[in-house]
């Protein structure tokens, strides 16, 4: 079955907490072959893995990442989705809003494949929303 929801960086990273949001874990774990990644979440993570210092922690971080690897679908950052990213750069900053750059990825990932994006950071795609057919859900609330 084809994935439908598009996990942001920082939802995956509550696998890695000592105490990560129960309820979002609970929806990932119900809809867990409907989800799946971005190169660039992928990215993202990698980057802050390889930024942690040595120890118990970052093997935690580390056995997490390839559990994650091993579970989900990553999607590739394709010329489609570029094509999409470059018109919503463009589309927010008519609109007076530059965006961060992974983020605009991100979006653009989603939409090129028909997917829900889930993320706590709702905020941090509003404008993206208002300029394209974005769809974002919350699982924390």
């Amino acid at each position: 079955m084809k994935p439908v929801y598009l996990l942001d960086t920082n939802v995956i990273s509550e696998f890695a907490k000592q105490k990560p949001n129960l309820k979002l874990i609970k929806k990932i774990l119900n809809h867990g072959n409907l989800c799946a990644i971005s190169s660039t979440v992928w990215q993202e993570s990698i980057y802050g893995y390889q930024r942690m210092p040595e120890g118990r922690k970052k093997q935690l971080v580390g056995d997490t990442m390839q559990s994650i690897k091993d579970s989900y679908e990553i999607i590739p950052y394709d010329n489609f989705a570029s094509e999409i990213c470059g018109e919503l750069r463009a589309r927010c900053e008519e609109k007076g809003k530059t965006l961060p750059f992974d983020d605009s990825q991100i979006a653009a990932t989603a939409i090129a494949n028909g997917m829900v994006l889930i993320t706590h950071n709702t905020e941090d795609f509003a404008t993206l929303q208002e300029v394209s057919m974005l769809k974002v859900e919350d699982w924390w609330e």
